[in-house]
């Protein structure tokens, strides 16, 4: 699964911190986990000539004045001083806990300094003629503003301003098209068909970017399916209108005339009754085929058969324009399928074709065999179809020129009938023009093998066919 928006999200944050964290390592590195703790170093140096001036202290002047000596050398809740003679008797007279003297030892082993985990104990010997001392001095960790040194703070600082510009980048990079969608999603609910949220992104590829062009493609069917119960709306208003008109129209007339123009206008109504009747089926083929109340009935077909069978009847309508049809196959073609839906977006490619040659015109049908399928290839010599409504001409109601009426054209339902019939068998639709002018639409369906021959439970059963023959 790629995960696009999870690394777009978590990069950033990571690299970020690893920087961060990576100089202020460096900084640490060096100036606190070096040898020994910055802080101390000062009072670390100082010890051993500290340690020669409290000895002579004592010496010379007295427990007083050496008492004096280390008070002022202390400072409040950050040091203090102890001298210790080789007995470990502590000669300032102030008590020494048991603990400062066993890290002073430790201290003496490990270059003077001992680390604990209460405090820094630092100890250096004096040695005089009259004896030796132990200088010990007890130093509390400063607090951490006056341990951490002024390079790392402002490295702190700039850290989190630069984090801060970063995550602020990245919530609007992230946010912004969800907002823009949101926005588009309150006009859409307002009835505003045209709104798109996904104008502005550019190239960006992420799952943000794919939802929001699922919504934007969302909108976009939305307003064709409104659009087009307005155009059925519309179109079977305008349909019907004419017929009921000429039926209401021949009624009239047929009561005001003699018997042998009477029946002439009653032969009119019938015609329109007619008409009206398939016009209706037609419309209600297909929300039956797009709401999925029509269950297709699967059998074993011979497709050469049913092809011919409508090329056997459009040749009779194609007479009428002077047009003329030439059918081809490669052999016997079998499919698992109903035979009416077949047969009925057969009929609708190649009445189609018929149409948009126009008179003269030339229809060539070719059924083919390909990998696992047959091929139907319908080609007229029509205008053809521009290229931005190739892929709009098989939706229902849908006209290239909606000026149309049913004279020249019908409702757009004959293509759609196609559209779900081949849909129901798993098949496929493929248009294209064709030089110099003319269009083709092929259309793949699944074949099986040859059934078995007569004698057999299939052979008993029957392959239903047309019993029409080309």
């Amino acid at each position: 699964m790629n995960r696009r928006l999870f690394w777009k999200i978590f990069l950033p944050f990571w690299v970020a911190q690893a920087l961060l964290l990576g100089a202020l390592y460096l900084r640490v590195h060096v100036r606190i986990n070096s040898e020994h703790p910055w802080w101390i170093q000062p009072e670390r140096r100082e010890m051993p000539v500290l340690a020669d001036l409290a000895a002579k202290t004592f010496e010379q002047q007295g427990q007083g004045a050496l008492s004096a000596l280390l008070d002022s050398l202390s400072l409040k809740n950050r040091s203090r001083f102890w001298l210790v003679d080789n007995s470990g008797n502590e000669l300032s007279g102030r008590p020494v806990p048991q603990r400062i003297l066993a890290d002073a030892t430790e201290a003496e082993k490990n270059e003077g300094l001992h680390r604990s985990y209460e405090a820094n104990v630092l100890a250096a010997r004096a040695t005089t003629p009259r004896g030796q001392y132990v200088l010990i001095s007890e130093l509390v960790p400063p607090p951490l503003r006056e341990r951490v040194p002024g390079d790392i703070l402002w490295t702190l600082k700039l850290g989190t301003v630069i984090s801060a510009i970063i995550c602020l980048v990245i919530a609007h990079y992230l946010t912004k098209p969800i907002e823009r969608m949101r926005d588009a999603t309150r006009e859409l609910a307002r009835g505003n068909l045209d709104i798109r949220a996904g104008e502005n992104l550019g190239n960006r590829r992420d799952e943000i970017a794919d939802l929001v062009r699922d919504f934007d493609s969302m909108a976009g069917e939305l307003r064709n399916q409104i659009q087009s119960e307005r155009s059925l709306l519309s179109g079977v208003s305008h349909e019907l209108r004419s017929p009921i008109a000429r039926i209401r129209l021949a009624l009239e007339l047929a009561r005001q005339t003699d018997e042998p123009e009477r029946q002439e206008m009653l032969d009119r109504v019938e015609q329109d009754t007619v008409q009206l009747d398939s016009m209706l089926e037609r419309i209600l083929a297909v929300a039956r085929l797009e709401s999925g109340q029509h269950k297709p009935q699967f059998e074993p077909l011979l497709l050469n058969e049913i092809v011919e069978d409508v090329v056997h009847d459009a040749k009779f309508e194609a007479a009428a324009t002077g047009a003329s049809i030439t059918y081809a196959s490669d052999g016997e073609l079998w499919a698992n399928g109903d035979a009416g839906l077949l047969r009925s977006a057969f009929e609708n490619v190649v009445r189609n074709a018929i149409f948009y040659s126009g008179q003269d015109g030339r229809i060539e049908v070719h059924l083919t065999k390909g990998p696992n399928c047959a091929l139907l290839a319908v080609r007229d010599s029509g205008p053809g179809v521009p290229n931005d409504a190739m892929a709009l001409i098989f939706k229902p109601f849908y006209r290239v020129d909606d000026a149309r009426g049913s004279s020249t054209g019908g409702m757009g339902l004959g293509l759609a009938i196609v559209q779900n019939a081949v849909s129901a068998h798993k098949g496929t639709i493929l248009t294209r023009n064709v030089e110099p002018h003319g269009l083709e639409i092929v259309i793949t369906i699944p074949t099986i093998p040859t059934p078995a021959p007569a004698g057999t439970e299939n052979a008993q059963q029957g392959v239903p066919v047309s019993s029409k023959q080309g």
